[in-house]
């Protein structure tokens, strides 16, 4: 219901109205508390953001740094012959071509466990998208390993193969094969190079021990980082305080976007941080749609310990680093 104008005296306006009207205007506005911000030795954070137009160092975010000096030009993504070359060059489409034989390899020596083919999402794209929802709340009936399946796959698994000798014949070698063929996923990439891994912390999957994975998309299997033991589970559970409604007691997984920074820093620059955010989004969204298309509940985190939490997945945190945390389980 439109709710109209209202006559009132200016006691009445200022006892009822004056406060929430106040607050709207004062959120809005983005003016600065003071322009001396920068002087004032303990600075409240409303002090910070609202001195950002006048601030020269102190007072800025990181992020609005970095956004100021991202790509002011096209020629400023990276070194332009350097990006010239990185983008053209025989030797990019050949590893891209050939990063299989690294999957390839860790399933011939029987350190990868192969998943079961992925569920058919029988309901329509519109009703899934509608009826997705963030949920907190998890039962405590464990995942199959045909939804693991699923959510690993629709994420970001394999959806089909691109021969790079469409547009450059590159010679065949005896080491490498005749045929440079690279695989493209469900998730986009900028510039083919999936930047992103997903590791993931099975807690109550059917079938599949308690431990640290990683998804390797290419041969669509996950590898066994490590096993959990309860004193693992002990130091995740001190770790992982992720707030209200949730317990880990009933989470199936907990999948972790990583990052690796030269994966494609060397072609694109510092653009390239944007790049992975971007798609590490993209494929949480496919995870999300994934989980609301198998009745699963799934919620998105941002308060998790990065550097923590890194090193209980062996990360190093200089090259590789947590960029999304997506928690998921069984409904009620």
């Amino acid at each position: 219901m439109k709710q109209g104008k209202k006559k009132m005296k200016a006691e009445t306006f200022n006892q009822q109205e004056k406060g929430i009207v106040w607050m709207m205007v004062d959120t809005a506005a983005n003016m600065p508390v003071t322009i001396y911000s920068e002087s004032l030795g303990v600075k409240a954070p409303e002090a910070c953001y609202r001195s950002a137009v006048w601030a020269q160092d102190s007072t800025r975010l990181i992020g609005e740094e970095y956004l100021l000096n991202a790509k002011r030009s096209s020629l400023e993504m990276g070194m332009p012959m350097g990006v010239f070359h990185y983008s053209s060059s025989i030797g990019v489409k050949g590893c891209l071509s050939n990063r299989i034989l690294k999957e390839e390899n860790a399933e011939e020596h029987g350190e990868t466990i192969k998943l079961p083919k992925y569920l058919p999402l029988k309901e329509s794209l519109g009703s899934v998208i509608r009826s997705r929802r963030s949920v907190r709340e998890m039962g405590k009936t464990p995942l199959t390993m045909e939804q693991l399946s699923s959510l690993l796959y629709y994420g970001d698994g394999p959806s089909g193969r691109f021969d790079f000798n469409t547009f450059n014949n590159m010679p065949p070698t005896a080491t490498l094969g005749e045929e440079y063929i690279g695989t493209v996923r469900c998730s986009p990439s900028g510039g083919g190079l999936y930047p992103i891994t997903l590791y993931f912390v099975a807690f109550n999957v059917k079938g599949l021990e308690r431990g640290v994975y990683t998804y390797l998309p290419l041969t669509h299997s996950i590898q066994l980082i490590r096993r959990l033991s309860e004193r693992d589970l002990e130091d995740y559970n001190r770790i992982s305080n992720f707030g209200i409604n949730i317990e880990n007691d009933t989470l199936g997984i907990a999948v972790y976007y990583v990052y690796s920074l030269y994966d494609n820093s060397r072609k694109y620059g510092d653009m390239a941080m944007q790049f992975a955010y971007i798609e590490a989004g993209e494929i949480a969204e496919n995870i999300q749609l994934t989980a609301a298309g198998l009745n699963l509940a799934a919620t998105d985190i941002g308060g998790y310990e990065k550097g923590l939490t890194e090193d209980f997945l062996g990360l190093d945190g200089l090259t590789r680093h947590i960029v999304h945390l997506t928690l998921i389980g069984t409904k009620k």
